[in-house]
């Protein structure tokens, strides 16, 4: 049987509390990899901003979570590393005046200004260059995907 993909995430006495008042609080779940987590609530009860602090994106105020076995806030770049906030709209919908190319170029140069070492932006431009198209091959091979086998190739404009 094969190792089910992802990573274990918990909460204990997770919360944020904003400028505004309390974002969540109390939040306290266990799910191991390949395990399914449903977050229900209605508009503007936290779900979106639960997880991006659960991805390492918003940094919380109260309890403790780990992700991927990284202790959130603490290691919050790390689990940066591991973790993405999949389709939610209004917050990670790509934007329709963008091609292709131009989002995985975008997501590339962001990983690389914010997911790598300081010392890593002093670099040449062109080895810099070098790992952002790096990272994108790799993500597409990861993802099975060819841009080749678009109608514009990387030109092709997200819809």
């Amino acid at each position: 049987m094969e190792s089910p993909h992802g990573a274990a995430v918990s909460a204990e006495d997770f919360g944020l509390e904003g400028p505004r008042g309390r974002v969540f609080r109390n939040v306290t779940f266990s799910a191991e990899p390949g395990e399914l987590v449903a977050i229900e609530g209605p508009s503007g009860s936290g779900r979106t901003c639960l997880l991006l602090a659960l991805t390492g994106r918003m940094r919380t105020t109260e309890g403790r979570a780990e992700t991927g076995g990284l202790r959130l806030p603490k290691q919050a770049a790390a689990v940066r590393r591991i973790a993405a906030l999949g389709p939610v709209p209004g917050v990670s919908e790509l934007d329709p005046a963008f091609t292709v190319a131009e989002h995985l170029g975008e997501r590339a140069l962001l990983q690389g200004r914010y997911g790598s070492p300081l010392r890593a932006l002093l670099r040449p431009r062109a080895e810099r260059r070098a790992a952002a198209e790096a990272r994108v091959d790799e993500a597409l091979e990861a993802a099975g995907f060819d841009p080749a086998t678009l109608p514009k190739s990387g030109r092709t404009s997200v819809r």
